[in-house]
């Protein structure tokens, strides 16, 4: 009889550290939305199953600035909602009406009307400068309104329970108080101060394991030695060295001691900053007494290739160990495909479907492994990606912990008793170096803004320990000013540099890493060198865009000409992802358009669409209340087609995939004159992907104005 397929998820909750220290204030307002909406609720959500086990990742600069908070650090954000809608200045309304409705539009802002009225009366793609000419047509209690609604959608549907008097004003919806403001703004200091406590008693319940990481979440590898880079990337241009192995081992310390004062007890495990190794990494893991690391299953295969072992079906399904002159760390790899699941797939579907799916899975890792023990591990981000999920995802986690709960063929179990009970544990002769992305660093440092980045870490750094040796005696002022360099070394700088990740809010994440850099300078005294008041990113943040003209493409399956995508919308899925990554991603780009007839759409993949095998391409149409899909089949040419007629539809493909969906063939899905629409790629009948990722296309039935509302000088 088979042993039961062991089960470890591992949650990771991060946030960077967004205080200006020289204001004293947060400049984005982040830890305490997703504090309000995603920590608490992931552990407490266990207290109605007791026979589950969990494993969170807390990463210290996450949870110390959830403390900041309740110290009475206020981010710009908070400040801006607290403020009376009538005190607020025109450049105050300005921010108001272009930053307060940055959530996920489909689940946090059109399920409401009166949020969803506001943004339509601003316009869904505005920016400051248009903003400015109809920033006054907003009433005062409109703004009062929105001030309400950007900080009451965050908050977790539990809490609703929990404290009924937010219940009762997001069912009041409109006409808000000023008092009634307060108490929402108050309510989420009141919900922070929950969430600390809350892990602490569920770890000494046994109910949960909490790991951490390198203090600011630095890419260790690269903070030891920048030529690391050069094992898993051989041909990057690297004209510097950035090496401080003392400066990763402080990182670690830091996190170790900040863990035992929160928790009692000195961490087992460690998920190393974006699953980011190193022979050295490990080493230094090991001189802090951490037991166990994790990180994705790609570096573990490259490990075993470099060491002559062949790849089989069970290699992923146990831990390892890695033995170092400093001790040994047992090791675990993730399997992506089954966190990506949850990241990224099941966002759209039911939740029971999604649950079921996922025990399949399950199923098909067990029925394919032998008798002995084995484990799989599914790591993945703890808070972005619920937004996307209906009832911020409590319907999906209820359904999947019900399945584990009673199905005796899985276990889920902590990471840390996997390593310490499981029979047998492979030796790794020699870690490869990479990370949880493609096994590489590339994302940190591969682009020319990365690099000029860590030019300008490499400097400042250089400069403190010059003054240092001089100013020795000067303690308060160089434990300040390592501090900024400590924060200045966390990855999440270099995430949204260079062109694979973009947000709104890059130009903040910009400002905020040179600004943690310049303060080294005003806290020792010294000039600060005129580079670091240079934005880095050269990037356009952009991943999508929006048609602008008309265009009448030919449905052939070739890119024809320049023109004949012109002015179409684009989805660019190699920007697209903000805080969160997925590995592998077929497209490239989705272009998307129409005339008065038809909707265009086309598909860019990394390789020509006629050869990939098995596809199936899915759009699915809706005006809200209507819903219609058609599928492509390339390799029988044939259409299906639900709630929409198939007349006149047509598709091609050869280098690229196009296709057209006349208008008159949605039926009942055009008369609100507005549709929004996904794209589904299968292979083999299996969902691969969904463009976009996160949130649908929502696109106005044109009219023969369409253009001239879109021309501009």
């Amino acid at each position: 009889m088979k042993q039961p397929l062991q089960v470890t998820f591992l949650w990771h909750m991060h946030q960077p550290y967004y205080k200006n220290i020289e204001t004293d204030k947060f400049i984005l307002p982040w830890v305490r939305l997703h504090a309000v909406k995603d920590y608490y609720d992931m552990a407490a959500i266990l207290d109605k199953y007791p026979k589950i086990k969990q494993n969170f990742n807390l990463v210290p600069s996450l949870l110390l600035q959830i403390e900041e908070y309740l110290s009475g650090t206020t981010d710009i954000f908070m400040d801006m909602s607290l403020k009376p809608a009538e005190a607020l200045s025109e450049e105050e309304r300005i921010f108001v009406i272009f930053n307060f409705f940055m959530a996920n539009w489909e689940t946090m802002i059109f399920p409401y009307p009166r949020y969803s009225y506001l943004l339509k009366k601003r316009g869904e793609n505005s920016h400051p400068d248009e903003i400015k000419k109809i920033h006054n047509l907003f009433t005062l209690d409109e703004i009062r309104d929105l001030q309400m609604w950007f900080n009451l959608t965050w908050i977790d549907p539990m809490f609703l329970e929990m404290y009924p008097e937010l219940n009762r004003l997001k069912k009041k919806g409109e006409n808000f108080t000023e008092e009634e403001k307060t108490y929402v703004i108050n309510s989420h200091l009141e919900i922070m101060k929950l969430i600390i406590p809350k892990y602490r008693e569920m770890q000494e319940k046994g109910r949960i394991e909490i790991s951490t990481t390198p203090f600011y979440h630095p890419i260790l590898p690269l903070i030891c030695n920048t030529d690391t880079a050069k094992v898993c990337m051989p041909g990057i241009p690297l004209d510097f060295n950035f090496s401080h192995p003392e400066d990763a081992d402080m990182q670690v310390k830091k996190a170790v001691d900040y863990y035992r004062e929160k928790f009692g007890v000195a961490p087992e495990g460690m998920w190393p900053s974006e699953g980011s190794v190193s022979p050295e990494v490990i080493g230094i893991l090991a001189r802090n007494n951490i037991k166990w690391a994790a990180t994705d299953e790609e570096i573990l295969k490259e490990s075993l290739a470099s060491d002559g072992v062949r790849h089989g079906k069970d290699t992923i399904y146990k831990p390892y160990t890695v033995n170092t002159p400093e001790g040994t760390v047992s090791m675990v790899f993730r399997n992506h495909y089954l966190s990506d699941l949850i990241g990224f797939t099941y966002q759209g579907w039911n939740a029971k479907e999604a649950a079921d799916h996922f025990i399949k899975e399950l199923y098909n890792i067990k029925n394919s492994l032998d008798d002995k023990a084995h484990a799989v591990n599914v790591i993945l981000d703890g808070e972005n990606c619920w937004e996307y999920y209906a009832n911020d995802g409590h319907d999906f986690l209820d359904e999947l912990y019900t399945a584990l709960s009673s199905n005796d063929d899985f276990e889920t179990v902590t990471i840390n008793e996997l390593t310490k009970n499981f029979p047998d544990k492979p030796e790794i002769k020699k870690l490869f170096s990479g990370s949880w992305i493609n096994h590489d660093f590339y994302i940190w440092i591969g682009h020319e803004d990365d690099r000029t980045s860590w030019k300008l870490l490499k400097k400042v750094r250089e400069d403190l320990a010059c003054w240092q040796e001089s100013h020795g005696n000067e303690k308060e002022k160089l434990s300040r000013a390592w501090e900024s360099v400590y924060t200045a070394e966390g990855s999440d700088w270099n995430w949204w540099y260079g062109d694979d990740h973009s947000s709104k809010n890059d130009t903040e994440f910009d400002n905020l890493y040179r600004l943690h850099l310049i303060n080294v300078y005003k806290i020792i005294g010294e000039t600060v060198p005129d580079q670091l008041y240079v934005p880095i990113s050269k990037a356009v943040s952009s991943f999508e865009i929006s048609p602008t003209m008309f265009i009448t493409p030919d449905i052939d399956g070739m890119d024809t000409h320049f023109y004949e995508w012109k002015g179409a919308g684009i989805v660019d899925l190699s920007k697209e992802g903000g805080a969160m990554h997925k590995v592998s991603k077929m497209t490239l780009k989705l272009h998307y358009g129409f005339d008065l007839r038809a909707l265009y759409f086309r598909i860019d993949m990394a390789q020509k669409v006629k050869n990939v095998k098995g596809l199936s391409v899915e759009v699915r149409l809706t005006d809200g209340i209507n819903t219609g899909t058609v599928k492509f089949i390339p390799a029988t040419g044939a259409k299906e087609t639900h709630n929409v007629r198939k007349d006149g539809i047509c598709f091609s493909v050869n280098d690229i995939f196009e296709a057209a969906i006349p208008f008159d063939s949605l039926g009942v899905i055009k008369e609100n004159k507005e549709v929004t629409f996904l794209v589904f790629l299968y292979i083999d009948g299996v969902e691969k992907e969904k463009v976009p990722e996160k949130g649908v296309i929502r696109i106005q039935l044109p009219d023969e104005y369409f253009e001239l509302y879109n021309w501009k000088v």
